[in-house]
């Protein structure tokens, strides 16, 4: 990720005279940027992370081993969940497909003649982000199947991390939906008293994986955030600003565009999914069984806290995770389009 980073940012510079091809080497170097970020913070709080994992893997199956209604409750909304996954997915293809196509077709069709060429243009640097001159031999074949393996782990590293974040969100809404289930149809075998202090001592081990799950991300979708609008701009002044149309440049900007609009739509997708299953939890304590149960006085004042939290949302940094961040994204995008606009 630092290589390709120092590939386009080196690129950036080289070409710092031309506008147009400086902004769409610049929105690959943050993109770079993006990974560093994803990686770090994953191998920084790792420790973290597995005890996260082991904890909140723990409650989900216990709620998964509850009756059948529960379960399908719980898997209800993991299609929902998946799609969203499987199409990212499918843009990242697009983009690894978009990049590489023009040169792994010309290098074939050379082929079927028994000729091995090396007049075609890198898939990433073009030739001149490098900080040699690329040889002119079979060196440069390694040279392009480099860039291609470059690529492909950028996108890996996107879809692995981001993917991510909508399984925990999954998990965490999924427990929770769970919990509200049992307090609003408690069992005639169960003692309510029982089931409220089991669901209190829960929502707290879901709080401290909310806490972890917004430290881990917090920074990565704040960054995302601002540097994908910038990504974005840069992306409509380059289609905008095209003399010539053809299906490589219309491809790699469509499948680039939508990666980015993409993904900042799921994260922000999927805190207005956390938020709406904690408010649903809150409603579930209000109108459950509770007032009228003979209940101590410590569990009845953990019930009360429960229902004057917040909502369970993941803040970037200052602002919180939610539809209406992509709504300011893309009034954002378009205000730098302006102002690239007028700089020009």
């Amino acid at each position: 990720m630092i290589i390709i980073t120092m590939i386009s940012l080196h690129m950036s510079y080289i070409v710092r005279h031309n506008m147009k091809i400086m902004v769409k080497s610049g929105g690959v170097v943050l993109s770079g940027f993006g990974a560093i970020i994803k990686v770090l913070t994953f191998k920084i709080n790792r420790d973290t992370l597995i005890n996260y994992h082991l904890t909140l893997n723990d409650l989900f199956e216990k709620e998964l081993m509850q009756n059948e209604k529960v379960q399908t409750m719980i898997f209800s909304s993991l299609r929902a969940i998946s799609i969203l996954t499987y199409i990212y997915f499918v843009f990242l293809i697009g983009i690894i497909v978009a990049y590489s196509k023009s040169s792994y077709i010309y290098l074939i069709q050379n082929l079927l003649y028994f000729h091995l060429p090396t007049n075609y243009t890198l898939p990433l640097s073009k030739g001149f982000g490098w900080f040699w001159n690329v040889p002119d031999n079979f060196l440069y074949h390694i040279h392009m199947f480099y860039e291609t393996v470059l690529i492909t782990l950028s996108c890996m590293m996107a879809c692995g991390v981001d993917s991510a974040f909508g399984f925990y969100v999954y998990q965490i809404s999924s427990t929770i939906r769970a919990m509200m289930f049992a307090l609003t149809n408690p069992l005639s075998t169960e003692k309510f008293s029982d089931l409220l202090r089991t669901c209190a001592i829960k929502h707290q081990k879901l709080l401290q994986c909310r806490n972890t799950l917004e430290h881990v991300y917090g920074p990565i979708i704040f960054f995302h955030i601002g540097s994908n609008a910038v990504v974005l701009c840069f992306l409509i002044y380059d289609f905008t600003s095209l003399s010539v149309l053809n299906f490589e440049n219309i491809s790699v900007s469509v499948t680039y565009g939508g990666v980015k609009l993409l993904q900042t739509f799921i994260y922000t997708w999927y805190g207005t999914y956390l938020t709406n299953a904690g408010e649903e939890f809150r409603k579930g304590i209000y109108f459950s069984k509770w007032l009228n149960s003979n209940l101590d006085c410590h569990v009845r004042t953990n019930v009360i806290l429960m229902m004057m939290q917040k909502p369970m949302t993941i803040n970037a940094v200052f602002s919180p995770v939610n539809v209406t961040m992509f709504t300011s994204f893309v009034n954002t995008t378009m205000s730098y389009f302006f102002l690239l606009q007028s700089m020009e």
